[in-house]
């Protein structure tokens, strides 16, 4: 059976308005022997599979520093301190792409990475969406907007076009939830 380790000590090295990062030390319950992990305590995350009245998922393509190059995905980021999460979804959705829905329900949670990361990632469907307003950008944000109907997300994941985790487990849960 897999035993909690030991946390000696804990540290931060660096904090930001993204995430807090910090470094334990910690004793293995097997070996007895002492360790230094990292640990990414980040906001939870959410993300919105937003479907329109015709069946076409609204993508937005950006940017990403990490991987330097523009990443295809559903719309999402961090929820503020305190805020709910499915209100998160729905701001980030408003904000990313000035699409609303009144149909939007949970279809999934996700550890992002549990390996050196504290969150979770929320998953939700939004039904019925309509452009009812402009972008809400803010200054690290360049989003180009892109509708591709739900059938060819699986081709756009299988062809590479889609890579981000996050949002392939996203499709992972629509797809569940599909066939309940």
């Amino acid at each position: 059976m897999i035993k909690k380790w030991k946390k000696n000590s804990s540290k931060y090295l660096l904090d930001n308005k993204i995430f807090k990062m910090r470094e334990d030390s910690v004793t293995s319950p097997k070996l007895g022997s002492d360790h230094k992990v990292w640990v990414m305590e980040v906001p939870t995350w959410v993300n919105i599979i937003p479907l329109t009245p015709e069946g076409e998922v609204v993508l937005v393509n950006q940017y990403r520093f990490g991987t330097e190059q523009a990443s295809l995905e559903i719309p999402g980021g961090m929820a503020d301190p305190g805020e709910n999460p499915k209100t998160a979804a729905v701001r980030e959705l408003k904000e990313e792409t000035g699409f609303e829905s009144n149909e939007v329900i949970e279809i999934g949670r996700v550890e992002s990475n549990p390996a050196i990361m504290s969150n979770h990632t929320y998953t939700y469907l939004a039904y019925n969406c309509k452009k009812l307003g402009d972008q809400s950008l803010d200054g690290t944000e360049d989003i180009e907007i892109i509708k591709r109907h739900i059938d060819d997300i699986p081709k756009l994941i299988r062809e590479g076009a889609i890579q981000h985790a996050l949002v392939v487990s996203a499709f992972y849960f629509y797809n569940l939830h599909q066939s309940n």
